[in-house]
């Protein structure tokens, strides 16, 4: 079974899933969505619509990686996700980013921040019944600080309670990874439920056989950034590194997402911020439409694309 936010479901049922994308940050798109546009009430009309475009398209489950200290807010993604048909998968989790969130951590333990975690993954999120089915830790750097520690090592040992998957927002560029395995060896986690997210922001083959052969999984959520000058290493680069992993025989260890910021993407663009700039063309849709397409040229199978695009995130996000 995976929890999604309309509760547990056959994880069989996921279908094709887009396993890091942000949809729930509603509150902060809210504060510069256009009074004349209607407010919340036509903000959530337009997602639903979108959203219904997604999933008539063939996507069936979106994975929100949005914490409670960036502007989550769960109750619109159970809204959205009951009016558009698309199921949604709810995280807990902590980002860490600078500047320093103005919500207040519930804990700067590792024991205190793992039972938050617990909470949000065992009776819910907010007040609601809505649980998470996801951890997420952001960590900046090459290697985790004091504070960012604290948050993998509590991801660790919430996950291995709960049975709930890790996924880390890597710096891939400084093989990152290798620095938050170490932590996790440390606390037991099993490297089948944990994915290094991001990491095709580095195109370095040496790094992504060695974090596959040690069992972790690589989330290449940021291949359509290749497709602007101002994003190394390039679109070519990306997916030549994707399909190299499917060569080598590691296609069970690979997912494609977007990174998507959603609700920013709804704005008028004078409205939107700098990384609601960069969405792709096709928005949530970059994958099927350009993405996959392109590995299916360069040599990748149908059956490799359904175990990435399928497979991985079924095993991945079953409750264990």
């Amino acid at each position: 079974m995976a929890q999604t936010v309309l509760g547990p479901l056959d994880a069989a049922k996921l279908g094709f899933t887009l396993p890091h994308e942000h949809i729930s940050d509603a509150p902060e798109v809210l504060n510069r969505w256009p009074q004349a546009w209607g407010g919340r009430t036509k903000f959530i009309t337009k997602a639903v619509e979108k959203l219904k475009a997604v999933r008539a398209a063939g996507i069936g489950t979106i994975v929100d990686l949005t914490t409670y200290d960036v502007g989550r807010d769960v109750r619109f993604l159970e809204e959205v996700s009951r009016r558009s048909g698309l199921t949604m998968i709810a995280s807990t989790g902590q980002r860490f980013f600078p500047p320093a969130s103005p919500v207040a951590m519930p804990s700067r333990t590792v024991e205190g921040l793992a039972a938050f975690f617990r909470k949000e993954i065992e009776q819910g999120i907010d007040g609601t019944s809505i649980k998470a089915g996801v951890i997420k830790i952001g960590i900046v750097g090459q290697a985790p600080t004091a504070l960012e520690e604290i948050g993998l090592r509590a991801a660790a040992r919430a996950s291995r309670a709960t049975g709930v998957p890790i996924r880390t927002h890597t710096n891939a560029a400084r093989r990152a990874g290798e620095s938050h395995a170490v932590l996790l060896v440390e606390e037991g986690v099993d490297p089948a439920r944990v994915s290094f997210d991001h990491s095709d922001d580095s195109g370095d083959m040496d790094y992504f056989l060695g974090m596959a052969r040690r069992g972790y999984s690589l989330g290449m959520d940021h291949v359509h950034r290749g497709k602007s000058p101002d994003f190394k290493p390039s679109f070519e680069r990306r997916t030549d590194c994707i399909k190299r992993l499917v060569d080598a025989g590691f296609a069970g260890k690979i997912f494609l997402s977007q990174d998507s910021e959603f609700g920013g993407a709804l704005l008028p663009a004078d409205k939107r911020e700098w990384r609601e700039t960069i969405d792709p063309p096709d928005g949530l849709l970059f994958g099927p439409r350009q993405l996959i397409p392109h590995l299916k040229q360069i040599g990748m199978s149908d059956h490799d694309i359904r175990t990435i695009s399928v497979e991985n995130p079924r095993a991945f996000f079953s409750l264990v």
